[in-house]
């Protein structure tokens, strides 16, 4: 059964290793003005180390983290429509350039913030993972940050209601999963 917790509340528990999803990182790092999800998972992360808690970081963040925030960069300089251009224009244009190594000093910020922890996941693991994506209960990363989080009794925190049936220890402040409607 997955342990679901509030991340709109002070973080509750102490001496975890908590890996965030990578939804979180861009919450924060990734000025997104729709909701109050930044300030909330921002206060949650500095509730954390308060109390305690080691935040880590693994490959797979860092690169869905920098490959996702490198095309919404794009997205913002030239527009959705021009995502056939991204390969040649991340070459050729000096302001996609200059933004993509912004993205690039993100991540050496958060892998400076974190304890990164390389993923240790075996090959059968990998074939598990495979088997219940093709199932549709969670897509390969999701499955993978799931297995990680088991293996290493990690506390996952994401908005990502799919963790919600995972069976780990999830924060969350989506509302969704947190009235149970998931």
């Amino acid at each position: 059964m997955t342990d679901i917790i509030d991340a709109n509340k002070e973080c509750g528990f102490e001496g975890q290793f908590v890996l965030f999803d990578t939804n979180i990182w861009i919450y924060i790092y990734g000025n997104d003005p729709r909701g109050d999800e930044a300030a909330i998972y921002s206060e949650f992360y500095d509730s954390l180390l308060k109390a305690g808690n080691t935040v880590i970081v693994n490959e797979q963040i860092i690169s869905e983290f920098f490959n996702r925030f490198c095309k919404m960069e794009f997205d913002a300089l030239f527009g959705r429509n021009m995502g056939g251009q991204f390969k040649r224009l991340r070459k050729t244009s000096d302001e996609l350039k200059e933004k993509i190594e912004a993205v690039k000093d993100i991540c050496l910020e958060i892998l400076e913030d974190c304890v990164y922890q390389q993923s240790n996941l075996e090959e059968e693991c990998l074939m598990k993972n495979l088997t219940n994506a093709a199932k549709g209960e969670l897509d390969l990363t999701d499955a993978a940050l799931v297995s990680e989080c088991i293996a290493g009794e990690y506390v996952l925190v994401s908005h990502d209601a799919d963790f919600a049936m995972s069976g780990i220890k999830f924060a969350t402040a989506n509302g969704r999963v947190l009235r149970g409607a998931v």
